[in-house]
């Protein structure tokens, strides 16, 4: 069973939106990692999409 492209793409943008800068979510403001960067990565390395993004993923056009 694979998860739908629209979920794909929400991973995709999570990780991006999501990513450390300085050591904080930009978005969250936690340190280290948050809970949507960890559950979009998992997402990912469990249906192993962890390759490159998808050229429609959001700031990799």
């Amino acid at each position: 069973m694979t998860p739908a492209d629209v979920t794909v793409r929400r991973w995709w943008r999570d990780l991006h939106e999501h990513r450390q800068v300085e050591g904080r979510c930009p978005v969250c403001g936690t340190p280290r990692r948050c809970w949507p960067w960890a559950e979009a990565y998992a997402g990912l390395l469990t249906h192993d999409l962890l390759g490159a993004p998808p050229i429609s993923a959001p700031g990799y056009a």
